[in-house]
């Protein structure tokens, strides 16, 4: 799915880019187009990682797809952005401390499944199996090489920012600075395992809200330079509800990366 997001994303923006290219011959300045596409790129990180969670760098990213309505301030250099749109989160979730009777501990690669309270817990994904008799229980007769263990998240988005502008004439290729605030729902999320089954490679999905929080919201600073810019999102609100992730967590989650803007 994210793979059709970055594909999708790469054509809106090449065409759009050639737009605003051809426009701009024509007229020097902001083509005249009501709003921004917006894609953003970038790399998730926890705080708080329950159960001593390790991810993947590269495997945990985020893809965001906004549209943001352009309305200047008078004849100001400040202009205000209301958005909306589509945020993708992905965590490559590698291992997870696992506490032994002995009182030792080991590292496992994980996957979510709920507890007999309700709760979100982690499970070695090695032995868990989907299976149609068992409704989804692990299954400790057998384990299985897992191959990479994900949580997928999709958001919808509505992102609300206020923009500096030194040459707010020309925003195309001016120096910005934006600072905002984003509310999100969640739409959509399941844990995704790939793994060999007596040698053949298998994908599962399970579809569930793991007790996740489906409210985002948090704030945001962007650094332009023209249409391209580096920015940081940090969510004020827990990844899970309170007290329902694996150990009780509070994670929350930050992101850092590049986006393009498009007229």
């Amino acid at each position: 799915m994210l793979k059709r997001y970055v594909a999708l994303a790469g054509f809106l923006l090449l065409s759009l880019s050639a737009f605003a290219q051809e426009t701009s011959e024509k007229k020097t300045g902001r083509p005249d187009i009501p709003g921004t596409f917006v894609v953003d790129l970038g790399l998730n990180r926890m705080s708080d990682k329950p159960l001593g969670l390790d991810y993947g760098l590269w495997g945990s990213r985020t893809l965001n797809l906004y549209y943001q309505y352009d309305m200047r301030i008078g004849n100001s250099k400040f202009s205000f952005h209301p958005g909306i749109g589509l945020g993708n989160e992905r965590f490559k979730m590698l291992s997870f401390q696992k506490y032994l009777p002995s009182d030792t501990v080991t590292r496992s690669n994980p996957t979510l499944i709920y507890d007999a309270n309700g709760n979100t817990t982690f499970v070695e994904a090695s032995r868990f199996i989907y299976d149609g008799d068992t409704l989804g229980t692990p299954d400790w007769s057998l384990t299985y090489e897992t191959r990479k263990s994900m949580l997928v998240l999709s958001y919808l988005d509505i992102p609300l920012e206020l923009r500096f502008s030194v040459k707010p004439d020309d925003p195309a290729r001016s120096f910005k600075i934006g600072v905002g605030a984003r509310f999100g729902y969640l739409i959509g999320s399941h844990t995704k395992l790939k793994y060999r089954e007596d040698g053949e490679k298998k994908i599962m999905k399970v579809r569930d809200d793991f007790n996740l929080n489906p409210i985002r919201y948090g704030g945001f600073v962007k650094i332009y330079f023209g249409n391209f810019n580096m920015f940081t999102y940090v969510n004020l609100s827990t990844l899970f509800r309170d007290g329902r992730g694996p150990g009780g967590t509070d994670a929350t989650v930050y992101t850092i990366g590049l986006s393009l803007s498009s007229f």
